[in-house]
């Protein structure tokens, strides 16, 4: 069972020191993020006589206030910026259906939304019913073998009971295009 332990690591110097609060005596360094949770989660297996891969670190380094408050606005932008871009898909997509349902072809659905026609067709895929009178044959590889079982590919013989049997001859062209032979 893998069990995960908090863990601050605090800049000294020029490296991070890292403590493990719920595990007494859990102190270790690193010179980078990195490292330190490695380290951390090497002291906390070894104080707990269990293995490392038993063990799960959710490091959280501390920073200066000033630098907290520029990360927690970056957050915030990066997470209004992603919200934008999925309520931006989802007009897409509506638009895109609309224009198609307006009688428009998806080039011209692309050059009205600025998007190649490939996207519309994606977005806006066309739905057709299946004729009711009309059955498609489905060809399978299972089905093509044992069409193509009896022959041998470009010799013009067939196989039949393990043994070749000569078929029509055929002369090549200096194309290399097959012709029949003349009467002579």
């Amino acid at each position: 069972m893998t069990t995960t332990y908090q863990a601050t690591a605090r800049r000294s110097g020029t490296w991070w020191a890292v403590e493990v609060p719920d595990v007494p005596g859990a102190h270790t360094q690193g010179r980078n993020l990195k490292e330190a949770e490695q380290m951390a989660r090497e002291a906390v297996a070894l104080l707990l006589d269990v293995e490392e891969d038993q063990v799960l670190i959710d490091l959280r380094p501390e920073l200066p206030r000033a630098t907290t408050d520029i990360l927690a606005d970056f957050q915030a932008r990066r997470t209004a910026r992603e919200d934008a871009e999925a309520a931006e898909r989802t007009a897409q997509e509506a638009a895109a259906r609309a224009l198609k349902a307006a009688g428009l072809s998806v080039r011209d659905a692309g050059a009205v939304l600025g998007i190649s026609h490939q996207r519309i067709a994606q977005l806006a895929p066309e739905t057709r019913p299946a004729s009711p009178g009309k059955t498609r044959k489905t060809v399978t590889a299972a089905t093509k073998s044992k069409t193509h079982a009896n022959e041998t590919p470009g010799s013009g013989r067939s196989v039949t009971g393990g043994r070749a049997t000569a078929g029509t001859k055929t002369a090549r062209t200096k194309a290399g295009a097959r012709r029949k032979p003349q009467d002579a």
